[in-house]
């Protein structure tokens, strides 16, 4: 199953867990009282379903909306939950052939509350795995390395250039009369052939770049080495704000099977008729391919130019005071964007 069929699947079983969850109470017969513990739950659940717009709005200046909304998406929720709860109480009354209200206990204010946090909790984990990430935790909090920068904000460059050996983490040698087809079957992350280089090109509808094929041949996509970009003026940094982390928070590179543009990666929460929506789609979006992306901090190629696609590092919620998007990082190809990595470690 793909990834946006998934987390579209998800959302679904939530939202009909909550509804069965109204309903239940009624055919229960569960104190009135209980409804406005389970609006709160609801609104809960419904806020965290936003988490991208919430982003949004915080970059854009106009989060305040989103606060003084509050107290009208819980009367919506409040609604919502008493129709669904009036619905089984109807249901039970005509079934059980009788009406007898229990009285409000303790459990009525925590469950609906706590089936609400559990929803907000599955609503973060769709968030992350729309992006594509190789697991669901960002590399700083899964390994090792994490634990250590978490501790201070310096780093120290390693010597010596990025290779195509030393580019993803934790790589086990492929012996080199593997067949590449067999082991993409024993594991996934495992090198592409050129038959499935070509079905992703086919996909696409755009020719990768020959370093980009390399990688992918070497493995499909996951967790790359602890890997930066020094920031102008900051030829030798020490600390982590003196560089770019062009593969983001999940320090992953996508896997080939599940490249898309930026579009499509927008249309996730947002819809281009929408005419207040319209305009989260960055200029050429449709001919940008995302290689990593943490929420819309996105490193992608950009195909709308002639020639080989130049690449590009945004974050694409960031805007600045006159309404105009950050400028992009640019590196005229995907050789040149590799030949500025750098390996770091923290310190």
């Amino acid at each position: 199953m793909g990834v946006s069929k998934l987390s579209a699947a998800l959302r679904i079983t939530l939202g009909i867990s909550l509804v069965v969850f109204a309903i239940a109470a009624g055919l229960l017969q569960r104190s009135p009282w209980i409804l406005p513990f389970m609006a709160i739950g609801f609104t809960c659940a419904y806020q965290f379903g936003q988490l991208r717009l919430w982003r949004v709005a915080r970059n854009t200046g106009t989060l305040k909306r989103y606060w003084m909304q509050m107290p009208a998406d819980f009367l919506v929720q409040l609604i919502l939950v008493s129709v669904l709860y009036l619905i089984g109480f109807g249901l039970s009354a005509l079934f059980s052939g009788g009406v007898s209200v229990a009285a409000f206990m303790p459990g009525d204010a925590i469950w609906p509350i706590a089936a609400g946090a559990a929803t907000s909790i599955f609503s973060l984990y769709i968030d992350r795995i729309e992006g594509h990430p190789s697991s669901f935790f960002p590399a700083w909090m899964s390994s090792d390395q994490g634990s250590d920068e978490i501790a201070g904000d310096d780093l120290r460059l390693l010597p010596g250039p990025v290779t195509i050996d030393t580019f993803f983490a934790h790589r086990d040698p492929v012996p080199a009369d593997a067949d590449p087809q067999a082991a993409s079957a024993a594991d996934p992350s495992a090198g592409l052939s050129d038959d499935d280089i070509t079905r992703v090109e086919a996909r696409l509808g755009r020719a990768l770049p020959e370093l980009l094929i390399t990688l992918y041949k070497l493995q499909n996509g996951g967790s790359v080495a602890g890997l930066c970009i020094p920031l102008p003026g900051h030829e030798a940094p020490t600390r982590y704000g003196e560089v770019m982390m062009p593969f983001g928070g999940y320090n992953d590179l996508i896997r080939a099977e599940t490249l898309r543009t930026v579009w499509d990666t927008v249309c996730d929460y947002a819809d281009p008729d929408a005419p207040d929506e319209a305009g989260q789609f960055p200029d050429g979006a449709k001919a940008q391919l995302v290689l990593a992306q943490w929420y819309r901090e996105t490193l992608f190629l950009d195909y709308n130019q002639p020639g080989a696609p130049r690449v590009g590092f945004t974050d694409f919620d960031r805007y600045d005071t006159e309404g105009n998007r950050d400028a992009v990082t640019w590196w005229k190809d995907f050789e040149t964007f590799f030949a500025a990595l750098r390996h770091y470690e923290p310190v």
